[in-house]
């Protein structure tokens, strides 16, 4: 999950570019989280969700690509919109843009620097919830970043603690914490996000790298496992649900994705971007259900703690200590846009606010080693994530914007879209959140014990679901305490 950012200079013709920055930009460490959520949910059910989710998630984010364009139409004319956009390529650089706008509407006020004067090229999702819905709008968009880029950090701790502990049996979550947050601390301190470049790349290697030694290992340990039909698992889905949104959450980065393509190909975004978006979906299904299939009711939350022990260095410990350090690394650049933007609602009055800003990046990381102690379950923390508000800035958020910016210009097509992303958003929030609660608090059986089969076909009859109704009820009773 990349953070906002203007693209500077003409942008990239290339489509292996193209392809790839949008390709690395949706693979993170949460789609290592995937085996465990096709283990509660099931194959068939959660192939189902995550095609579902991903065709959702990929018209949401177009939607905020849309309005933007529709702003840019109300500011300049139809001759810059969106469509019009594809036979006449804008010369004129954002700065000529901007300096037009200013003659032609006078004197532009300098009192709320947080607010854009008017529409442009470079437009962000804040911009366009500035726009739609005013400082609320913004408001919005703003706090579901900060709480969505901050657990990306919990999860990244919990991920790098349960991986050394696994090496270390006598160590604990909070020792890795005392060794990890003063680094970090100091990490978070960097004020350039340039200077975090090359450890962001790292990340995204060591990334792939793991993916494909998980598949390795995956299809190697097929035969081990023993494959048996199971009843539909309907207590795991909105578990599934929540883990979806969290891997496809992009909306925050999709018109700078946007913006880093060539003008002269900008108009071809939307095909680069569904195309790439398949692939990015046939890896997270296939992903998922191969590392459950492999290890079955074993599944652990973090599919990298199931890669086999050997005995001295193997390639799976420099996996695994590769996705921890480039994690690590990775934490401050995903710490760094909640740090400015806290920073500009603290202290927008002190221009000279080094030392409070030293104090609140060191807040910011005490808390997230506070959040990691009190959930400290890679998965349902991202579930918590996911539900409580990725579904507010994939699914909720771009609907009300693209209703309120083409209020009476919608077909009913789009109309019966938007009121079904906003729908949807908001019961997957309501009822993914209270699972993720429930599993955190313990009150939530899970759906495959260790001595249950794995998941292979799905019945539906109202037989099969009575059954696991009855079976469920008879684990909670005879649980022992």
């Amino acid at each position: 999950m990349a953070i906002e950012a203007t693209s500077k200079g003409g942008g990239s013709k290339s489509t292996i570019k193209i392809f790839a920055n949008i390709f690395i930009s949706f693979i993170g460490a949460g789609v290592l989280g995937l085996p465990y959520a096709f283990k509660e949910a099931g194959i068939l059910e959660g192939i189902s969700v995550m095609t579902l989710v991903g065709l959702l998630s990929v018209k949401a984010m177009l939607l905020i690509v849309d309005c933007k364009y529709r702003l840019i139409e109300k500011q300049e004319g139809p001759s810059h919109s969106h469509s019009s956009y594809k036979k006449k390529m804008v010369a004129e650089s954002t700065e000529e843009i901007v300096q037009l706008l200013e003659m032609e509407d006078g004197e532009v006020s300098v009192d709320e620097p947080s607010i854009p004067k008017a529409p442009r090229k470079d437009l962000t999702y804040g911009d366009v919830g500035f726009y739609a819905l005013g400082n609320i709008g913004r408001g919005l968009i703003d706090f579901s970043i900060v709480i969505t880029q901050t657990g990306f950090c919990c999860a990244y701790l919990i991920f790098i603690s349960e991986n050394l502990s696994s090496y270390m049996p006598g160590t604990r979550t909070y020792h890795w914490l005392l060794v990890m947050l003063p680094i970090l601390w100091c990490l978070t301190l960097l004020r350039h996000l340039s200077t975090l470049a090359i450890t962001s790349l790292f990340a995204q290697v060591s990334n792939l790298m793991a993916f494909a030694v998980v598949f390795w290992f995956d299809f190697e340990h097929f035969n081990a496992v023993k494959m048996h039909p199971k009843t539909i698992s309907i207590q795991g889905l909105p578990f599934f649900f929540a883990i979806a949104i969290y891997c496809y959450e992009g909306a925050g980065m999709i018109l700078s994705l946007e913006s880093s393509l060539h003008e002269q190909v900008r108009h071809q975004f939307k095909t680069f971007f569904v195309r790439t978006m398949v692939l990015v979906t046939s890896l997270y299904i296939t992903f998922g259900a191969c590392g459950y299939l492999s290890f079955g009711a074993y599944t652990n939350s973090i599919i990298t703690l199931n890669l086999p022990k050997a005995e001295g260095m193997d390639f799976s410990i420099v996996v695994k200590t590769c996705l921890c350090l480039a994690l690590f690394l990775t934490y401050p650049v995903m710490m760094f846009p909640v740090v400015k933007l806290l920073e500009n609602k603290l202290f927008r009055e002190n221009q000279n606010h080094v030392w409070q800003g030293n104090m609140l990046r060191l807040g910011m990381v005490i808390l997230t080693g506070v959040i990691v102690l009190v959930v400290p379950n890679f998965t349902n923390l991202m579930a918590l994530v996911g539900a409580g508000c990725c579904t507010l800035l994939a699914f909720i958020l771009p609907a009300i914007f693209h209703l309120t910016l083409f209020k009476g210009s919608l077909t009913k097509w789009q109309l019966a879209i938007d009121v079904t992303l906003i729908l949807l958003g908001i019961l997957g929030a309501i009822v993914g959140t209270i699972d993720a609660v429930k599993r955190m608090t313990g009150h939530t059986v899970t759906t495959a014990s260790h001595h249950e089969p794995i998941s292979t076909t799905t019945s539906l009859t109202l037989h099969n679901i009575t059954n696991y109704v009855v079976t469920t009820a008879k684990l909670i009773i005879h649980r022992p305490t």
